[in-house]
């Protein structure tokens, strides 16, 4: 039998760019194949993986999600600024020493995750009812999360001194960091999903073509919205990893991570105009991405040096994509 190449190549060409960053990382540092290193990377890719598995079902739809970003760390803000408050209102100590938060952890993830749910309802019902592009219903979002970030922060962080909530965020189990289970667990909840499930079909048939599905009889309406509530309730998981990693909750924190979700899910081959990619070939993006980005670090590369590479790697992938079909209802 004829082994082609060509093809092989084309299937897996991820995994071959994944293992070619390897092989040059372990040519060019002696640190880059060490355990501290690698449970760095994996722990690294958690947060924008989760955010590049919600925006890909909101591009699965052929739509965009810009606010994931801001969302990330303002459910665990709300959560505390809120808590804070009230806390004074009916004298309770909540914040001890300053601005160190030292109550329920609880509260924190219930409050983040509802708000990740709730700002992913309200992008997709002005999306769907308020006939407002995709992109600037949720660069407005991001705009206006970004604001109350700072308004009920008053610029100033929070730190979070509660051992029942930062361990999911410095914990190893069996060598792996618990937030990268997490990430890897609804990686693989989100593909059977998208692969086995009602909702998963809706949403390829949508993205495909939406026209089509109406005639189908498919709720166009409500299945978009759901997307966008995938989405939100993603970057919510994200932000409460995010910041009992951090055990701080700051208004800056976060800034430029939606567009480092999008490059990580277009990598992996999640199409911008729709009905094209899944949960797995996000997932590829994502581990080829963090490959890169510790080999930067390896190489004494900063942010902003990320920044350029990401901000080529979303305009050749447009690009590409423009080749195949129109840039769509984004």
């Amino acid at each position: 039998m004829k082994i082609n190449f060509k093809q092989i190549l084309k299937n897996h060409f991820l995994l071959f760019v994944f293992i070619l960053i390897c092989l040059v990382g372990t040519f060019t540092s002696e640190y880059f194949f060490t355990i501290i290193n690698i449970q760095n990377m994996i722990r690294n890719m958690a947060v924008p993986g989760l955010l590049a598995l919600g925006v890909s079902f909101v591009f699965l739809v052929s739509r965009i999600d810009l606010s994931v970003g801001s969302l990330t760390i303002f459910g665990p803000i709300l959560a505390v600024s809120s808590l804070a408050f009230f806390g004074d209102m009916f004298d309770f100590k909540v914040l001890v020493r300053g601005n160190q938060y030292a109550n329920s952890a609880a509260f924190i993830v219930v409050i983040s995750l509802l708000t990740g749910i709730l700002i992913g309802l309200i992008n997709g019902i002005g999306v769907m009812y308020g006939k407002i592009t995709s992109f600037i219903m949720t660069l407005a979002m991001m705009k206006a999360l970004w604001g109350l970030n700072y308004v009920l922060t008053h610029g100033h962080a929070y730190y979070l001194q509660i051992p029942t909530y930062t361990w999911m965020g410095t914990l190893n189990l069996f060598y792996i960091p618990f937030s990268t289970w997490i990430y890897v667990l609804m990686t693989i909840l989100a593909s059977i999903i998208m692969r086995y499930t009602l909702v998963g079909r809706r949403i390829y048939s949508i993205g495909g073509d939406e026209k089509t599905a109406r005639l189908a009889g498919i709720n166009v309406t409500f299945w978009v919205i759901i997307a966008f509530i995938m989405s939100g309730f993603c970057a919510s998981v994200a932000g409460i990893l995010f910041s009992s990693r951090l055990q701080t909750v700051d208004a800056p924190l976060a800034v430029g991570f939606e567009l480092t979700a999008i490059a990580f899910a277009v990598v992996g081959g999640v199409s911008l105009t729709g009905g094209r990619g899944s949960p797995y070939r996000a997932f590829l993006g994502t581990i080829v991405m963090g490959a890169l980005f510790s080999l930067f670090s390896m190489w004494g590369l900063n942010t902003w040096h990320r920044n350029i590479v990401v901000g080529i790697i979303i305009i050749l992938v447009v690009m590409l994509d423009q080749r195949k079909n129109n840039f769509g209802r984004i």
